[in-house]
């Protein structure tokens, strides 16, 4: 019994001895841990940010029906809106070029320097809404209210935002959109609804961006009336869409333009004047090949063609690279100096370069 009790005491030593000199670092359940590695907490912490696909469309309604006696005028709307993979506005930027041309006597003026070529965001105070405004706030705070407002809605939610008359316009009849935008919205969801079923639309995928628009128009083009024919104020305005990343390089790009032309006579009277809004007319991309370019041109492509190879052409360069791109003069065309650029779109690229810097600068 003594020899048993003996074994026992040393057997116990031996285990206390053993579990003293050992590791003295805690046991950790491996499976049931608190602890993380270095290795689990860099996967943890600040995740980068998913990149996701996106559409950028642009839509573009025009009216010449304010036009009147002594003056040509264009109303040209624009919306330029970036939806997700459900259709829902993630971004929008709106516009107009309202431009306006004396035409008093059939004469246009001598130095079209001094017309006001200006887009209604360009313009800014100078428009003048504010004054006479139902809740005193200039078209441009108005029109980006109602830009901010249609974010997250589809084309569908937009086209059924409820109008209502009031002396002459229809505006909107929600009291909350209504104290931020009371003007007429009706080319508003017009152009909206045009950019989010533009054909032409870009797919585009990243992780933050910025968009711009881009207004550009020109008067140059008109002619007084002369004793055989009409004259012609010919308002031409370029359009310029840019989704620009953090980095400052162009995501993606749409380019348009529009070629209106209201006839006078010697006078000074209105002779063609369009439903307010006409469905029926068509930009240089809506008119595809009834623009008839690609009989003339030199590479036989339409100017939606050509167009679309220069929007291409530009993804991935900044606005100084696109500024930057060498023109030399051809038939009275400044067209592209490189050769591989010239061979996708040869017809002059200056508006497009000039339209595009605005669209960067504008990007917000």
């Amino acid at each position: 019994m003594k020899k048993l009790l003996a074994l026992l005491l040393a057997l116990v030593m031996v285990l206390s001895f053993a579990a003293c000199s050992g590791n003295d670092e805690p046991v950790v359940d491996e499976n049931n841990s608190e602890e993380t590695s270095s290795e689990e907490q860099s996967n943890t912490e600040d995740p980068a940010p998913v990149a996701e696909t996106y559409k950028l469309g642009m839509g573009i309604v025009v009216s010449t029906k304010s036009s009147k006696e002594a003056q040509a005028q264009v109303d040209a709307t624009v919306a330029v809106v970036v939806t997700d993979s459900e259709g829902k506005i993630v971004k929008c930027e709106l516009d107009c070029a309202q431009t306006k041309l004396a035409v008093a006597d059939g004469l246009v003026p001598e130095d079209f320097s001094t017309v006001d070529v200006r887009s209604k965001q360009e313009k800014k105070e100078d428009y003048g809404m504010q004054g006479v405004s139902a809740i005193g706030a200039e078209w441009y705070t108005q029109a980006d209210a109602f830009a901010a407002a249609v974010v997250g809605m589809t084309a569908d939610d937009v086209a059924a935002l409820e109008l209502v008359e009031s002396n002459g316009h229809n505006v909107l009849a929600d009291e909350t959109l209504h104290a931020s935008c009371s003007m007429d919205v009706t080319a508003f969801k017009a152009a909206i609804a045009k950019a989010c079923a533009d054909e032409y639309a870009k797919e585009f995928t990243a992780d933050s961006f910025t968009l711009g628009l881009g207004v550009n128009t020109s008067v140059a083009s008109s002619k007084s009336a002369a004793a055989d024919a009409n004259g012609v104020a010919a308002l031409y305005t370029n359009f310029a869409a840019a989704v620009v990343a953090e980095d400052g390089t162009l995501v993606a790009t749409l380019l348009d333009v529009i070629q209106p032309k209201v006839e006078f006579d010697a006078t000074g009277a209105i002779v063609t004047v369009s439903a307010d809004y006409d469905a029926a007319f068509r930009t240089k991309k809506e008119l595809k090949e009834d623009y008839g370019m690609k009989g003339v041109s030199a590479i036989g492509l339409e100017w939606m063609e050509q167009a679309t190879n220069f929007e291409a052409a530009v993804v991935g360069m900044t606005s100084a690279d696109i500024t930057g791109i060498e023109t030399v003069e051809s038939n009275g065309h400044n067209v592209a100096a490189d050769e591989t650029l010239h061979a996708s779109c040869s017809m002059d690229i200056t508006e497009f370069q000039a339209t595009l810097a605005k669209a960067f600068a504008n990007a917000r």
